[in-house]
């Protein structure tokens, strides 16, 4: 259910400091650095209908979307940008993780939206490309996320109001956990002790004890419609994009307010940082353009043209390219991040 303002001031948690064991980003690139002053468009190509979602490899060698209408998902090489193979997947794959460092990626599949029908999640090997365990979620699962340990995997059920945990090692299902109506976004503290799940049918994220028998302890009050979340390497922030509204709002993890809002574009959907968090790229859906949000001023710079239906985005480790995926006419394209002082094309 969503937060209110008549429900009773809950004690500030402390951002906890970063596990030393669980698996940590890239450092950022010295050349990919800096202030970011445009995005230049360097390749478009055409994939399966309907690229719901993309996502890059850990490794950085590669990216796969999830092409809704076309069954199927798709493993490009982020170099050439040859599609490498096309795996289907007996439905509709909707969002993708990946754990053992990029070795099985986790799809899910849109299902039916009749009651009683059970939907899954798909694990494939990125080596061999065979979908090796096919998992129950609940009805519609959207987003998958990996924990930094990479011991869970969750599912965000859009329409049993719940989330599913899956046991990344034995591949199975572990339990639902009740969370509220039309839950989408998850992301996991770096530390890997709490789970953030944007409430899209309400004005919250739900905080998912991991620890302590993975169970909803709280909400956090964000502004009606929240869809993705992001959290800072630090662990000190979430970033929290606001479909109905276009917005994009910063929370301080210690204290669980809101800090920081920054208007982008009509509904703001998936979100991206930049690989040293000083940047947010956001699909703005309904304007057809990927917006650039400063994240200390808490300002959507400037925006670029993208085919119709912006939907999924990824930024590439290297610090110096970002991927989008755009509904129509199922296109993907690769935009260069150029910064200021550095010409487009430099090192």
């Amino acid at each position: 259910m969503a937060c209110s303002s008549s429900q009773p001031v809950l004690p500030a948690v402390a951002a906890p400091p970063p596990n030393p064991t669980a698996p940590k980003r890239a450092e950022t690139p010295k050349s990919a650095g800096g202030t970011v002053a445009g995005l230049k468009l360097v390749k478009k190509m055409t994939v399966p209908a309907g690229p719901k979602s993309l996502r890059v490899l850990p490794d950085g060698k590669r990216v796969m979307t999830c092409n809704l209408y076309g069954y199927q998902v798709t493993f490009i090489d982020a170099k050439t940008y040859e599609i490498l193979k096309k795996v289907p997947v007996g439905g509709e794959p909707v969002e993708c993780t990946f754990t053992k460092g990029g070795k099985y990626a986790w799809v899910s599949l849109y299902g039916s939206e009749r009651v009683g029908v059970t939907s899954f999640v798909v694990v494939i090997d990125t080596e061999t490309y065979q979908i090796v365990a096919r998992i129950p979620a609940g009805r519609v699962p959207k987003v998958v996320a990996e924990s930094p340990d990479g011991k869970w995997v969750y599912a965000a059920n859009w329409l049993s109001e719940s989330i599913t945990v899956m046991d990344a090692e034995k591949l199975t299902k572990v339990k639902d956990v009740p969370v509220g109506r039309v839950p989408r976004g998850i992301c996991f503290a770096p530390d890997g002790k709490l789970a953030y799940v944007c409430i899209m049918g309400g004005h919250s994220l739900a905080v998912i004890d991991v620890e302590n028998g993975h169970q909803k302890i709280r909400d956090i009050e964000t502004g009606y419609n929240p869809r993705h979340v992001c959290v800072s390497q630090d662990g000190k922030l979430l970033y929290v994009a606001l479909n109905a509204s276009g917005t994009l709002i910063k929370i301080d993890r210690a204290s669980e307010t809101i800090i920081g809002r920054a208007k982008t574009g009509t509904q703001a959907r998936s979100t991206s940082l930049s690989v040293d968090d000083r940047y947010a790229f956001v699909c703005n859906y309904e304007d057809n353009n990927l917006g650039v949000v400063d994240l200390e001023q808490m300002k959507q710079l400037f925006t670029v043209k993208t085919d119709v239906h912006p939907i999924g985005v990824t930024t590439m480790p290297d610090g110096k390219h970002v991927w989008v995926s755009n509904y129509r006419p199922s296109t993907v394209y690769v935009f260069e991040i150029e910064y200021a002082g550095e010409p487009a094309g430099g090192s």
